[in-house]
Parts: structure tokens; C-alpha cells; sequence
């Protein structure tokens, strides 16, 4: 007998073994714990993951990285609901680029927009500008970025924007706030 088919023997035998242990010790036992909550057996999604982590390629390149605590996924649609989200974008070179969280958002895995809601923080790190929204939305397809909601712009000097709503470029040099209250020095 070679190597070979002793270890295939081997193994057949142990996980025959372990099969038949595990069945003499709970097989026809009734469960007495539950799987899940009820709030959790509520929900309507299809598949619920739990510490999801995600990229977003373009031409095989990592774009984007997204992150969340809990991921909702239904069949019906290409459309993922994320809590307690964290999207970071990348440069061409792989250096950070922008990083956005938020406590709930919605992801088109087929287009890669997005929507995050809930105190949303943008963070860009080519100059450590804070933007801060209750909604931000993001088309890849048109490289841009804004929030239809009130926006506060934090620049790294302690210079302040107050505005009704802002967009962008994702390369964060044309950042335009609508109806501007002030910029305020500190």
C-alpha cells in the first residue's frame, strides 16, 4: 500500500469515526436553544452577513474597500442594506484616497452607488478636509460625490463651512457648497 491510499484510508475511516460519534451523541435530541432571535428571524432578506468586508474593482484594480457590521442582501435585487458602513476609496497608486462612514447606507453591487445616512463623516486625506452630512451619495460612473443635505466642511487649519448641500469630483479639486453660511477661522 503507498503513502497515498493509506492516508485516503486513513482519513475515511477517522471521519466515518467522527460522523458516527457525533450522531450517538445528539442525533434525535431536539435543540433546546434557539438559532436566532425572533427580531433576527423577522427580517426579510435573504441572506444576512454578519462583519462583511468587500472591494470594488474597476478593470481589476481595487478602487474601493467596504466595510459593515451588518449586510442585508435580497434576491430580488442587486442592492445591499449596510449598518455601521465604512467605505474607504483609492488612488490609481493604492494610497487612500477618502474615507466615508455612517451609521446605515445601501450599496448597488452591479453600478458600485452608493448611499450612506447617518452621521456621515467624509474624511479626504490628501489634505485632512472633514466633510459632515446626514446623506452622501456616490456614482462611479460620474466620478462624483455630494449630499443633498446640510454639510459642514472642517479643513485641517480649523476653517469651518456651513452649507446646504455640496458635491464633488473624487479627486476632491472642484468641492462646491451650496448656499454658504460662513467659514468661520480658529
Amino acid at each position: 500500500m503507498n503513502l497515498r491510499m493509506f492516508l485516503e484510508t486513513w482519513v475515511t475511516r477517522r471521519t466515518y469515526a467522527l460522523v458516527v460519534v457525533m450522531c450517538l451523541g445528539g442525533c434525535g435530541e431536539p435543540a433546546t436553544t434557539t438559532v436566532a432571535s425572533s427580531d433576527l428571524q423577522e427580517i426579510d432578506a435573504d441572506n444576512v452577513i454578519f462583519g462583511m468586508v468587500s472591494y470594488i474593482t474597476v478593470n481589476g484594480i481595487r478602487n474601493g474597500y467596504i466595510q459593515a457590521d451588518t449586510a442585508y442582501l435580497f434576491m430580488d435585487s442587486a442592492k445591499a442594506e449596510l449598518h455601521q458602513m465604512r467605505i474607504l476609496f483609492y488612488n490609481e497608486d493604492g494610497s487612500p484616497r477618502a474615507t466615508v462612514t455612517g451609521t446605515s447606507g445601501e450599496w448597488d453591487q452591479t453600478t458600485d452607488r452608493m448611499t450612506a445616512w447617518g452621521d456621515v463623516l467624509l474624511v479626504v486625506h490628501s489634505d485632512q478636509r472633514r466633510i459632515e452630512t446626514g446623506e452622501l451619495n456616490y456614482d462611479p460612473e460620474n466620478e462624483r460625490i455630494w449630499s443633498d443635505s446640510s454639510t459642514v466642511q472642517t479643513m485641517a487649519d480649523g476653517t469651518i463651512t456651513r452649507g446646504s448641500a455640496f458635491e464633488s469630483d473624487m479627486e476632491f479639486r472642484n468641492v462646491r457648497i451650496a448656499s454658504i453660511r460662513g467659514a468661520i477661522g480658529r
